[in-house]
């Protein structure tokens, strides 16, 4: 059987383009001489296989190569790869095009592309690991200089979207490249149609455009990210005048934006659901307490009646017009409507005090606990002011919940420790943009199986035998709509034992000034080849 790259597992390539492919935007837009400001919410962690987030893909996809990309919503389209076809169940042969070359003029050949997803599997320390995407994979190995065979040990349907994911560096490179030689650029070897031109952290990354890329040109001579986590800062940047474009726009500040005639706001809904995850196998769990402060020595988030208390007594609604300002969409799963494997039978998630409080007393808890909230600050958008909302909320049944605030790298580094300590109640996202269907199951629902590469964000811990069956069992699907099936039940039985509190889907904002048109990713990565000046 043989099925050709498109989409998510088999749709045709939306843009026909010459023997070194490049992204959609790129081949539907003519080069301009010019460059481009853009104010960035999120600092990189220059390492591109150290941590698995859109927040730092965006970048590398700017001057480091990929197989495949995501369009602005989220299809795969075609870019150093030529064609991907499963040969068989458990077999992917996929074709590199003729003619890639690196920025310091050495060939591309799939010997890269092999050292590349090897070192993104096996890389040890890694901030955000990439492991969970070659579960179930047995090889990877180069035919020839553009063909490589991918076995796995099951079907890997999906295989073209994870290709979306790991940029291909010289085989040399990703042999010995350290944290260092990515930090002076001297790693940083592009196969892209920008390059690296500098990195000054917390600062500024600078790239422009690649004279060895043999693909169309790049639309910006040369494009400079000015790293600017804190929202207000940002904000002012772009209102004096100092970037171009912003993105992160804070939802409170989007209205006053969106009426200044020197600027265009653009939104759209992202791909990422923001939930509450919770430390549900352990007996004792280190960050609950009674509510003098002693450690408890039970662990009320086994109980489910605990669970369902505490999403019974989040008002999703109140979040989104207070908290978020309207820029927000409440879920009922860990998925967007529209994706593959969201299951339209899980009912709408709606605040029920009565009912939160009556499960809290039949679950003996009926006098509350504490606990405290880890919440990543700068990765997901009012991660504070979601926790803070969350914690009064909890509070109303008798949850005393701290927020403690951290960086995303410490909370990331703490949460993915399997051994240690961890967190007992996180504010965690996750973006469907790597399979454009619920993923989310595998990784970070599916009881960790370190052997298996399965949930290896699966922060909270959560096991249930029952899931893990039907997780599997859509994994080694083909059939999409019979696989998308198989994950709604799945996803259904989740939510059922919440093994997780869903509370929205993440809405892109982004701002330009007055002359620059921007297409939204729903994948959140903010791409300067979407930015396009026009007359206005």
């Amino acid at each position: 059987m043989t099925f050709d790259l498109v989409s998510r597992v088999a749709r045709r390539f939306t843009c026909e383009v010459t023997a070194a492919v490049i992204g959609l935007a790129a081949c539907l837009l003519p080069a301009q001489a010019q460059e481009l400001k853009i104010g960035a919410r999120s600092d990189i962690v220059i390492d591109p296989h150290s941590s698995w987030a859109m927040s730092n893909t965006q970048y590398f996809y700017h001057y480091l190569g990929f197989m495949n990309w995501l369009d602005e919503s989220d299809k795969v389209v075609p870019r150093m790869a030529k064609s991907a076809t499963a040969v068989s169940p458990n077999l992917w042969e996929v074709k590199l095009n003729e003619g890639l070359k690196f920025s310091n003029g050495a060939p591309v050949t799939v010997n890269d592309v092999v050292a590349s997803y090897e070192r993104a599997r096996t890389l040890p320390n890694a901030i955000g690991t990439f492991a969970g995407l070659f579960a179930g994979l047995k090889e990877m190995k180069a035919i020839d200089d553009l063909t490589m065979r991918v076995v796995t040990s099951r079907p890997y349907p999906t295989w073209p979207a994870t290709m979306t994911q790991i940029s291909v560096l010289p085989a040399e490179v990703a042999k010995t490249a350290t944290q260092a030689d990515f930090s002076s650029g001297r790693a940083n070897i592009s196969s892209s149609a920008y390059k690296f031109v500098e990195y000054v952290p917390a600062n500024r990354l600078v790239v422009e455009r690649n004279s060895a890329y043999v693909g169309p040109k790049a639309r910006w001579d040369k494009v400079t990210f000015r790293i600017l986590t804190n929202n207000a800062t940002r904000v002012a940047a772009l209102l004096s005048g100092d970037v171009d474009m912003i993105d992160g726009v804070p939802p409170e500040d989007a209205a006053t934006i969106a009426k200044d005639p020197r600027f265009t706001l653009y939104t759209g809904p992202s791909d990422r659901i923001i939930m509450l995850a919770m430390d549900s196998s352990r007996d004792v769990s280190p960050f609950i307490t009674d509510l003098q402060g002693n450690k408890l020595t039970t662990n009320p988030l086994k109980d489910v009646r605990v669970r369902r208390a505490m999403s019974l007594a989040i008002d999703r609604e109140l979040i989104r017009d207070r908290v978020m300002d309207g820029h927000s969409i409440p879920n009922n799963q860990l998925i967007p409507k529209g994706l593959g494997g969201y299951a339209a039978n899980i009912p709408e998630a709606k605040v029920d005090l009565p009912k939160a409080r009556a499960l809290m007393k039949e679950a003996g808890w009926a006098d509350g606990f504490g606990i405290a909230l880890a919440c990543p600050e700068g990765r997901y958008v009012n991660a504070s002011k979601i926790c803070q909302a969350a914690a009064q909320m909890l509070g109303r049944i008798n949850i005393k919940v701290t927020v403690e605030v951290m960086p995303y790298g410490v909370f990331a580094s703490r949460v993915t420790n399997k051994t240690g300590d961890r967190a007992s109640l996180m504010l965690f996202g996750w973006g469907a943009s790597s399979s454009g269907e619920a993923n989310v199951l595998q990784n970070a629902i599916h009881t960790w199986d370190k052997e298996q590469r399965l949930g290896a964000w699966n922060i909270g811990m959560y096991s249930n035998p029952e899931v893990d069956k039907l997780i599997v069992k859509g994994l080694s699907t083909l059939d999409a709509k019979e696989r998308h099936a198989i994950q709604a039940e799945a996803m259904t039985k989740a939510m059922e034992d919440v093994a997780a509190i869903p509370l929205h889907t993440q809405v892109v904002i982004v701002a330009t000034r007055k002359g620059l048109k921007y297409t939204v990713q729903a994948n959140e990565c903010t791409l300067a080849d979407f930015v396009e000046p026009t007359s206005n």
